[in-house]
């Protein structure tokens, strides 16, 4: 049992590191884009149409979809006066007490997102600016980003699990 939930949560974590790694090569591509953008329009007067916009869609992408990347990473912002002096057992538990709401949150977040998404898909949703471009490619980050973070809680769940039942971290 221990290596069938070893290898699920490699497959898990490998999905979200390697989510974090496209992600990252996403932040190059926007610097790239508003670089152009700026050199357009203070060194030759001759802004483009299109640059802040698809640079708002990659920030989009990027902000939702880093969530389990983040997660992953252990790195999620939170109260750390009490946690922090907890015993790494402690700290299993009190994260145990909180995944059911995250669960149930990240959920609600995939469902309304897929409804959302699935309709922006459906009539080829695009922005209201005089550029038009694509709206639904950035909706359907909502429920992926929803289902990677639900993925790494899942993971975080079973190590905390078994940290506090066998007393050891699974590794």
């Amino acid at each position: 049992m221990r290596n069938h939930l070893l290898r699920l949560l490699h497959i898990i974590g490998m999905i979200n590191a390697h989510t974090g790694k496209v992600l990252s090569v996403l932040i190059v591509f926007m610097t790239l884009i508003l670089t152009y953008e700026v050199v357009l329009r203070y060194g030759f007067n001759a802004p483009t149409k299109w640059a802040h916009e698809i640079t708002c869609s990659i920030f989009a992408a990027y902000s939702v979809l880093g969530g389990g990347y983040a997660l992953f990473l252990n790195q999620h912002i939170r109260s750390d006066v009490i946690y922090a002096r907890f015993s790494e057992r402690g700290k299993a538990i009190c994260d145990l007490i909180a995944f059911p709401l995250l669960f149930m949150l990240l959920i609600l977040i995939f469902m309304q997102g897929f409804k959302m998404a699935l309709s922006s898909t459906l009539a080829r949703e695009t922005t209201v600016t005089m550029f038009r471009s694509l709206l639904y490619p950035v909706k359907i980050c909502i429920p992926l980003a929803a289902l990677l973070m639900l993925l790494q809680t899942l993971a975080l769940a079973i190590r905390n699990f078994w940290l506090v039942i066998k007393r050891e971290e699974l590794k």
